[in-house]
């Protein structure tokens, strides 16, 4: 997936989530407030506490409400916005600012005759939710965000209720100075002033605790995550050092034993040239033979570049007397023509035996719980190329990916076997092919080109 397609997907997220809050903000200007009146109505009869908290309780819940979508789907706009560059990023905090007091001043009326009253708490609002939004970018999701922008809302609303800060432009809208009268006609007024000056604390309070916790957990999440990536590149550093240092071991020794393998050969050439026509000859010939194609091991374990001409039988052959000592080899089975068999093909086969090898054996450990136990060695001509491949009856790759992502096989496999593979096919010119079988089970390949003077 290309770098911007992902920025593109949550900018158009972003954008639907903040017209999505504007049309539910819109539908909450339907909601009437006769239930402010109705529990209005029950105080002035009966100068009952209880119901100046019931009416000023419903009235700051529903403006909360309203606010709340006013402001998130705004605040959405205006990220979605700063995602399409860095030069947009600066003025997508404009976005919220300009928008709010608009929507006040188009709506200025509700559907019934209310009015949308856009005051001192209103500004108080925008300015402290976007400080909030601010110091919490850290938090993943909106979810958190919308229950700290809730609290806070919820505590400034409040302050609309307060008889004492009414002159401060606080409460201008019908319902709220129609519970403020009420309170001022039946002395309430200090019960009112002190309700919403406690629950403004409060409900602030919650909020910079609730931010407070939500940060503090995100940052811990991620650095658990840092930790974890951390841990997981160490544990690959040390097991390729480990992988390179043995690598290294073996280099040196298969570059000592051919120190005494030149002297065997031209003891054996020198003992075949003495002696007379017989057996001894040809045994002195054979020991010849045989050292000259240890010699040509040699020379292909410590050159990678090292190459000789082979049929497909031959690396076969050479392949499944590798695997004879295992106890799954029984499982193995050669799926090719006579045709592909007598294809001739130039690689360094002590390298490309291995490869399959290790293709052998992740197929041998994704079939050890599958109901049937097959693994099939193909040999296959596709135009210029043939296609060498381990075919088993296992669960298959939970995701195809590069043989460079770790943990992708269901038995737990770290993935360096697969990256020795592909490094062995992009040295034959050739790549590593993985797929999922039709049916059932993996599909991993060898894709080598064959030259016109190998067919």
């Amino acid at each position: 997936m290309p770098e911007a397609d992902p920025i593109r997907w949550r900018m158009r997220r972003t954008l639907a989530v903040g017209c999505l809050c504007i049309v539910l903000w819109m539908a909450t200007l339907q909601i009437r407030g006769s239930a402010v009146f109705y529990y209005l109505e029950r105080f002035a009869l009966h100068d009952d506490g209880r119901y100046l908290l019931a009416s000023a309780t419903t009235l700051v819940s529903l403006n909360t409400l309203r606010a709340v979508f006013l402001y998130v789907g705004w605040f959405n706009l205006g990220e979605s916005l700063g995602q399409l560059s860095n030069r947009w990023r600066r003025l997508s905090w404009l976005v919220p600012l300009l928008g709010v007091p608009c929507c006040y001043m188009l709506l200025s009326q509700v559907q019934g005759g209310l009015s949308l009253h856009f005051g001192a708490p209103a500004v108080f609002s925008i300015v402290t939710v976007m400080v909030m939004q601010i110091t919490t970018r850290e938090l993943k999701g909106w979810i958190a965000r919308l229950l700290v922008i809730a609290l806070l809302v919820f505590a400034v609303q409040w302050l609309d209720l307060a008889p004492m800060l009414s002159h401060w432009g606080f409460g201008g809208g019908e319902l709220s100075s129609a519970v403020k009268e009420f309170a001022l006609v039946a002395d309430w007024d200090w019960v009112l002033d002190a309700l919403s000056f406690g629950m403004f604390f409060s409900a602030a309070a919650g909020g910079v605790a609730a931010a407070a916790l939500l940060v503090g957990a995100s940052q811990h999440n991620a650095n658990l995550k840092k930790i974890r990536e951390r841990d997981l590149e160490i544990a690959e550093l040390r097991e390729e050092a480990i992988r390179i240092r043995s690598h290294r071991e073996v280099q040196q020794l298969v570059h000592d034993l051919a120190r005494p393998l030149t002297t065997i050969l031209g003891m054996a050439d020198v003992i075949a040239d003495s002696l007379p026509a017989g057996d001894l000859q040809r045994y002195a010939e054979r020991i010849s033979g045989s050292g000259a194609n240890m010699n040509q091991m040699i020379n292909e374990l410590l050159r990678e570049e090292a190459r000789q001409s082979v049929p497909v039988s031959a690396l076969f052959e050479y392949v499944l007397s590798q695997i004879s000592a295992f106890e799954w080899r029984h499982s193995v089975t050669v799926s090719a023509d006579e045709k592909v068999l007598a294809q001739r093909i130039h690689i360094n086969q002590i390298r490309l035996s291995r490869a399959i090898v290790n293709l052998l054996d992740n197929a041998n450990l994704a079939v050890r719980d599958a109901p049937v136990k097959s693994i099939r060695l193909s040999a296959t001509l596709d135009g210029p190329s043939l296609l060498l491949s381990v075919i088993d009856s296992g669960p298959g790759f939970s995701e195809i990916v590069s043989s460079r992502t770790r943990g992708v096989s269901k038995w737990g496999s770290t993935g360096f076997g697969l990256a020795f593979v592909e490094e062995v096919a992009k040295n034959h010119g050739g790549s590593l092919l993985i797929t999922n079988g039709a049916v059932a089970g993996a599909v991993v390949s060898l894709q080598l080109p064959v030259s016109k003077e190998d067919s």
